[in-house]
């Protein structure tokens, strides 16, 4: 009896020394790039000690986007905020959570996300995200009566089969679960367990204190971590990393294969974390992918464009829901923070369509209304589909170029706008 008692004790205090050891550690930069970026970007917000006068919250293509600190040519510091896949309730946490933490308050906000994130209202529930059952968030009381009378319904609660299910490498999955699967870290990781359980409500608090709970524990919150710990390899650090950091800002070098990330999952995420302190925000993730993917997927985009243009589906024009932007103008006009949106460049062939057409005209009309925001936009909105990897990510070569126009065309028109503002008050 005693040796059993002992190995218990044994087994609890190692866990113990593992949870103390990963809380008082680093030990993120041991994680995958996905879940590491994130920590990395929430670990800066909770220091405090941004001070940006500008900073951009976007989404994966935004986040193509350099910062610049004040200097003679630029007006204003700018610092890129823009995390890849949050959803459009992301946002407006977000900035609930920059300014608590002691930031100091920017002088303006440039949202850059793309139009599903500003132009379809909230979405359904995360619980729901195909919205077969609701399209919007439920109470608890309405959610079990809800599921009461469809377990009725469907001759006491039998399983309906799914009609959702991926078939890969031999295996059948639930879309939803694979989708929840690789995004759902973002939610998890870019805030704490009492931050989301504020910012949620009914079924969906719920939802989400479930998936968020076990991270209570950090040994489980970074487990990835600690399994790319037992490698020797993933400990490994070329002393010359940074310099090959600034060697793979070449669009040559990455075209060429020479740019593919480091097997040593530490010295990948000290490159990555260089290369977003460097440009004030910005990582461009379509960089990190091998030249024959990139051209792959770039030879699929040309298929399903002409296809597209080949043969055009029935045209049906979806009014736009701008909640996400109405709220966020409140939200920093409440603040006093000056709001704006960069309407990124998309390929050509998306941007010029009927449908974007018809929703830049709402959007212009929707800014008509809200004089005290302002829209900007780059000098040609159409890119060739040929500087995009997919339907949403710059190349190098696109990186680049949105780049170039943002500081030397857009920025001077925020500087403009942000000192008039200025004179006004």
């Amino acid at each position: 009896m005693r040796s059993k008692f002992l190995g218990i004790g044994i087994s609890l205090l190692f866990f113990l020394v593992l949870e103390l050891v990963v809380r008082f550690t680093g030990i993120h930069f041991l994680e995958q790039p996905e879940i590491f970026f994130v920590n990395l970007k929430k670990n800066f917000v909770e220091s405090g000690k941004g001070d940006a006068d500008i900073i951009v919250l976007g989404d994966s293509r935004s986040m193509a986007l350099a910062g610049y600190p004040k200097q003679p040519d630029i007006d204003f510091s700018v610092y890129n905020h823009s995390l890849p896949a949050m959803g459009p309730k992301y946002y407006r946490f977000f900035l609930d959570k920059y300014l608590k933490k002691g930031n100091a308050k920017p002088k303006m906000v440039l949202f850059a996300a793309s139009p599903k994130l500003y132009a379809t209202g909230y979405g359904p529930p995360l619980y729901d995200p195909d919205a077969k059952s609701v399209k919007e968030n439920e109470s608890i009381s309405t959610y079990m009566n809800r599921r009461w009378n469809e377990g009725i319904e469907k001759n006491f609660f039998r399983t309906s089969t799914p009609t959702n299910i991926i078939s890969y490498s031999g295996k059948q999955e639930d879309a939803n679960q694979i989708l929840w699967e690789f995004f759902g870290h973002r939610y998890l990781h870019q805030f704490t367990y009492s931050e989301l359980s504020e910012q949620y409500s009914g079924v969906e608090r719920l939802f989400i204190l479930s998936k968020a709970a076990p991270l209570l524990y950090e040994s489980y919150r970074f487990h990835g971590a600690i399994r790319n710990a037992l490698s020797q390899t993933n400990w490994k650090v070329d002393k010359n990393y940074k310099e090959r950091s600034l060697f793979c800002e070449s669009c040559e070098n990455v075209e060429a294969g020479l740019c593919k990330p480091a097997s040593s999952q530490l010295e990948d995420n000290l490159t990555i974390e260089d290369q977003i302190s460097r440009h004030f925000g910005k990582y461009n993730i379509s960089n990190r992918l091998k030249p024959e993917l990139v051209i792959f997927s770039k030879d699929l985009i040309r298929k399903e464009l002409d296809e597209e243009l080949t043969n055009p589906k029935p045209y049906i024009y979806n009014k736009p829901d701008f909640i996400v932007l109405k709220e966020l103008i409140e939200y920093t006009r409440a603040q006093g923070i000056q709001f704006g949106l960069v309407y990124m460049p998309w390929m050509k062939e998306r941007q010029e369509s009927q449908e974007s057409k018809d929703l830049l005209v709402d959007l212009k009309l929707f800014f008509r209304e809200n004089p005290d925001a302002k829209l900007f936009f780059f000098p040609d909105s159409s890119y060739p589909a040929e500087r995009f990897v997919d339907n949403i990510h710059y190349d190098c070569r696109g990186e680049k170029r949105v780049n170039e126009e943002f500081r030397n065309y857009v920025l001077p028109q925020v500087f403009r706008f942000l000192h008039s503002k200025e004179k006004s008050n």
